[in-house]
């Protein structure tokens, strides 16, 4: 799922091809800011049983497993 408003609120990604255990999986979000200004968009990943990753992140200083909520600042002209 990803939201445009900093995590208030949730749309549904449309999920590009599985290319199997442990790939990427593109994904597409149609998006039309409604004015200029900073936003943040957030991408949060669900598997198939509900789990879903969390806002925060555990740290790891390997970098291995890396699961949280994606969080990229945007600004809009």
């Amino acid at each position: 799922v990803v939201s445009t408003d900093g995590g208030k609120s949730w749309g549904t990604a449309t999920l590009g091809k599985d290319l199997g255990k442990y790939s990427w999986i593109q994904w597409r979000y149609p998006w039309k800011p409604g004015k200029a200004g900073a936003y943040r968009l957030m991408a949060k990943a669900t598997n198939r049983i509900g789990e879903s990753q969390p806002s925060g992140r555990l740290w790891n200083p390997s970098g291995y497993m890396w699961n949280t909520v994606v969080k990229t600042e945007v600004n809009v002209r």
